[in-house]
């Protein structure tokens, strides 16, 4: 097995989205060349042989020192083309550049005996395969309550709206409350990215409107052949009382049962929004944060002085 580095500008862009889609079980659009090109100011890329299997690494330099970094808006990059044996994580590892002094990465799977391992965090996932009546059932029964209640509201789904009202109602709210950690150059990036998507038709845009026919929440659902992506989302204070997000999930669901899809959460760590994904009946996923640090003494010193005055991703 021969795994070499190479950049970005090297990378051939037709092989390299045939070995994302060709094993199902990893294939993923957050893995595609132009999702990278789109969330990533610069990426480099492991592969083995000629593309039997990639790892994408967004990278920065910060400081005179080059690092690897989980961008957002990319909630996993591991390994693609196979499942990677925890034995060989190691050996991908070490093709990284020695310059790269820093490493964290978000791997889309769980290793067993990770010796990299940071910490574990958890997705959420929903299999859209079966009728929407026998998903429903798999409901929470404070789930199945609150899409009463959001049904005796008046609410209604819209799919045509500017994608700016969804992120302000993000950031007069959600940001706030979970702290969230974006940047103004997030937010002006993510428009960006949902035009990339729209183009490819890889995107859904859903929306609830209130019995006033205002947006009080909103979501964006990335997709690829196996999976629906719940990557972004935002809602009004009004939304607490009116269970629009139970009323959007809902809804998607009810549109999409019946499909060989994956409803992937993409995420949370955070208790109150896992509690939430689960409540619709999904299973938690184990994925793996890893750390590695090659660092000299003094390097290290200035990288933790340069952190705490810059945010690092």
């Amino acid at each position: 097995m021969a795994i070499k580095y190479i950049d970005r500008k090297e990378i051939d862009t037709e092989k390299w989205d045939a070995c994302i889609a060709s094993h199902p079980e990893t294939a993923s659009l957050f893995a595609e060349t132009s999702y990278l090109d789109a969330c990533c100011e610069q990426w480099s890329a492991l592969v083995q042989d000629d593309y039997q299997a990639v790892m994408p690494l967004p990278w920065k330099k910060k400081a005179y020192i080059y690092y690897v970094y989980p961008p957002f808006f990319l909630p996993r990059l591991g390994l693609y083309g196979k499942e990677i044996p925890a034995g060989e994580l190691p050996e991908w590892i070490n093709a990284i550049p020695s310059y790269f002094k820093w490493i964290d990465k978000v791997l889309n799977i769980s290793i067993p005996e990770n010796p990299y391992l940071y910490r574990k965090h958890k997705t959420y996932r929903l299999d859209l395969s079966l009728p929407y009546e026998e998903i429903q059932q798999g409901y929470h029964q404070n789930h199945k309550r609150n899409c009463r209640k959001a049904n005796e509201n008046g609410l209604k789904m819209v799919n045509n709206f500017p994608c700016e009202e969804v992120i302000n109602l993000f950031r007069n709210k959600n940001a706030k409350t979970y702290k969230a950690g974006y940047t103004a150059k997030d937010y002006r990036q993510l428009p960006h990215l949902l035009q990339v998507l729209q183009e490819k038709q890889q995107l859904e845009m859903w929306g609830v409107l209130d019995s006033k026919d205002t947006l009080c929440a909103g979501a964006f659902f990335p997709f690829d052949e196996g999976k629906y992506y719940f990557l972004f989302s935002g809602r009004n204070t009004e939304s607490n009382t009116n269970k629009a997000m139970f009323f959007l999930i809902d809804q998607f669901i009810r549109h999409h049962a019946g499909q060989n899809k994956i409803l992937d959460f993409n995420g949370s760590n955070h208790p109150d929004i896992a509690k939430f994904y689960a409540g619709f009946g999904a299973e938690a996923m184990n994925y793996d944060e890893i750390h590695v640090s090659r660092f000299r003494p003094l390097e290290k010193l200035g990288f933790n002085l340069y952190t705490k005055l810059n945010r690092l991703k």
